[in-house]
């Protein structure tokens, strides 16, 4: 099964099931969830489409991996900065630096998932 953070405060959001066949996904640190949905694969369906309205840096976590433009080398997310609008990145030699989004090339939902559900 599909793991997601909320995008408002990092917090897991997962799936409750509210009733008989009445599913949401909905974080457990904050008050924010997906539209209902009578299967499991429509409420999933939903979380998704909710998550896809948020820009791009609100949807990173620490440890994701991100490619920037003029470089093969994968970087993984130390954090962002929203107020800023930046978000810090570390390469594969361990030097860290700060990124606006325009400098991202592929974002980590961008890449091929291997193994897993979709």
């Amino acid at each position: 099964m599909k793991t997601f953070k909320c995008p408002i405060c990092g917090g897991s959001f997962e799936l409750f099931e509210e009733g008989a066949n009445i599913y949401l996904y909905q974080c457990l640190d904050c008050p924010l969830a997906s539209s209902v949905a009578y299967t499991e694969k429509g409420a999933l369906e939903n979380a998704e489409e909710l998550i896809s309205k948020f820009p791009p840096i609100m949807r990173l976590n620490q440890g994701d991996n991100v490619l920037i433009w003029l470089s093969d080398d994968i970087y993984t997310v130390l954090g962002t900065d929203l107020e800023a609008g930046k978000i810090h990145l570390q390469d594969v030699y361990g030097d860290a630096d700060s990124y606006y989004p325009t400098n991202i090339k592929k974002w980590p939902w961008e890449f091929e998932q291997k193994g897993g559900d979709e």
